[in-house]
């Protein structure tokens, strides 16, 4: 029988998942998301390859639910942002919510869905992280509601081309404060 580590089964299998999850991120970020496999990540947190299918069912489930933690992190940290900001003057919320985007953007959590992006997950892992994709829109798309916008849905995809083309700039050697001042000139321009 295995050996429990935490004073709790749940604890123990949580704790055992923290560890594969960090195990599959640095793999992830040192040698790309073709080298996270079942096997690799398992010897990282010194587990039996076997004992990592107790927490995934393959490496597009690895790496699914590694997004998901990035964009729920993320969701956590732009929604605190635009909870911060002053509720009844929603510019200033899209303003926060473009600020953490673009803090999300130099970050190695961007690196991390860029990774996973490019490796393409299989179709009954995209549907989970897609929802975990519009959970992080949605503090930008509830400000512009109560901006009155008339589509906030169109404007929230207006505002995010606009960000991944801030994030290219930033990515291609630009001052990102400089950027981030530009982009929030534009887009929260009258």
């Amino acid at each position: 029988m295995p050996r429990i580590t935490a004073p709790t089964v749940a604890e123990h299998r949580a704790r055992r998942h923290t560890a594969l999850q960090a195990a599959a991120r640095d793999i992830l970020l040192a040698d790309g998301a073709q080298a996270v496999t079942p096997a690799s990540v398992g010897a990282r947190a010194g587990l039996a390859r076997s004992s990592v299918y107790k927490y995934y069912n393959s490496t597009g489930d690895i790496l699914a639910q590694l997004a998901a933690d990035v964009f729920a992190a993320w969701t956590g940290r732009l929604r605190a942002a635009t909870d911060a900001a002053e509720q009844d003057a929603p510019a200033a919320r899209i303003a926060a919510y473009v600020r953490g985007h673009l803090e999300f953007a130099r970050s190695d959590d961007r690196r991390v869905t860029d990774a996973i992006a490019a490796a393409g997950l299989p179709a009954e892992c995209l549907d989970w992280v897609a929802a975990q994709q519009r959970a992080l829109v949605a503090p930008l798309r509830e400000a512009l509601a109560d901006r009155g916008d008339p589509d906030p849905e169109a404007t929230a995809a207006l505002i995010l081309g606009t960000l991944d083309g801030a994030a290219r700039l930033i990515d291609a050697g630009r001052d990102p404060a400089a950027v981030t001042d530009a982009a929030l000139a534009f887009i929260t321009r009258p």
